[in-house]
């Protein structure tokens, strides 16, 4: 049994590799057709290439031709681009140099006027360290005048240096007696004589009850105020009473200086609700209070006043001399005539003895030529 089974697988191997076999042939068989045609194509397509690469080449030499022209424009355009671009930024590097120096040269100005601007500033820094150093000084000259005026005869002293400045400026010297003494006594700060009579001015400077009351807490300044108003009015009826003498020759005013602004607003010109006018207390009593303002300007109305009364005594004066001189004048007129009178007849007595010394002359020359005439017939003798 194995012999045929054997066989039989054989026979189905050897049938397997027969058609096998057959189609490898008949594969074979196709295949060279197909190469052939293969071979043919391929020969064709060479043949395409052949003409295309020659295309190709002829096509590289235009193009590498017109690439060469291309370029060689480019190239030119380049190098005309480039030089006017180098000749436009020389130009603009020139001109930035330019500018450039012209910027230095005004940065080298602004230096020295920065350096002329610095020395000023040490300068003036200088100045003030030296006024700082002043005002140093003057602060500590302020402590000792405070320390100095808490004395009231001081601070009257210090009145009477204030008054006497502002009439030693404002009026004539002769106009004005300081320390003016009256039949009792009692000297007054200054007096100042006018045409009417001696107006007497005495400086007051209550500044113990003025700085309580600027120092004072609110709720204690009315009673402060009090004080220095009262302080002021007994001031006033102190003037009025021993300065206001008509019987001595003084005028029926007397004036009352402050030395201070502040004080003279807070007595006088600034009033507190329900309060008497001090002004009106001080005039009813013919006193005048003044503080350094207005009693200039007062002064100044008293130098005018002066001024006109002088030109009025010269006026006066000047018409006397007038009168004078046209008596004076007029005597001269008069013996200017007499004078012009008596050249006069000196005049017509000279012309008459000039008349009359010619008629001799005229008589003597006659005489002299007939005395000439009767001297030959002498000699005929």
């Amino acid at each position: 049994m194995s012999s045929p089974v054997v066989l039989l697988g054989l026979t189905g191997l050897c049938l397997i590799l027969g058609g096998a076999l057959a189609f490898a042939l008949a594969r074979l068989a196709s295949l060279g057709r197909s190469a052939a045609e293969a071979q043919r194509t391929l020969d064709g397509i060479r043949g395409e290439m052949t003409g295309r690469v020659e295309g190709l080449d002829r096509r590289g030499a235009e193009l590498q031709a017109l690439l060469t022209q291309q370029l060689g424009s480019v190239q030119q355009l380049l190098q005309d681009r480039l030089s006017s671009q180098e000749t436009a930024l020389r130009e603009q590097l020139a001109s930035q140099a330019a500018s450039l120096q012209g910027q230095t040269g005004i940065l080298q100005k602004h230096m020295e006027g920065t350096q002329t601007t610095l020395s000023q500033v040490t300068e003036k820094m200088g100045v003030l360290q030296q006024a700082a150093t002043r005002m140093a000084d003057l602060g500590r000259d302020m402590e000792e005048l405070q320390r100095l005026l808490k004395s009231p005869k001081a601070r009257g002293q210090l009145g009477e240096m204030g008054l006497e400045t502002l009439l030693g400026d404002m009026l004539p010297k002769d106009r004005v007696t300081y320390q003016f003494a009256f039949s009792d006594g009692k000297k007054v700060d200054a007096a100042v004589r006018l045409d009417k009579g001696l107006l007497p001015i005495d400086a007051k400077f209550p500044m113990e009850d003025f700085q309580r009351y600027v120092d004072a807490p609110q709720e204690e300044r009315p009673k402060a105020r009090k004080a220095l108003r009262d302080n002021l009015k007994k001031k006033v009826d102190d003037i009025a009473r021993l300065y206001i003498r008509p019987g001595e020759g003084t005028l029926p005013l007397a004036l009352m200086y402050l030395p201070a602004e502040s004080l003279y607003y807070e007595a006088f010109i600034a009033r507190e609700k329900d309060e008497d006018d001090l002004w009106d207390y001080a005039y009813h009593a013919s006193v005048l209070p003044l503080s350094p303002g207005t009693l200039a300007a007062y002064l100044k109305t008293v130098a005018l006043g002066l001024k006109a009364a002088a030109v009025e005594q010269n006026a006066r004066q000047v018409l006397e001399i007038l009168a004078t001189l046209e008596r004076d004048v007029k005597a001269f007129r008069d013996s200017h005539e007499t004078l012009g009178k008596h050249l006069n007849n000196a005049h017509q007595t000279y012309e008459k003895t000039t008349r009359a010394l010619g008629q001799f002359e005229t008589h003597l020359d006659r005489a002299k030529e007939m005395g000439g005439e009767e001297k030959p017939g002498k000699g005929d003798r």
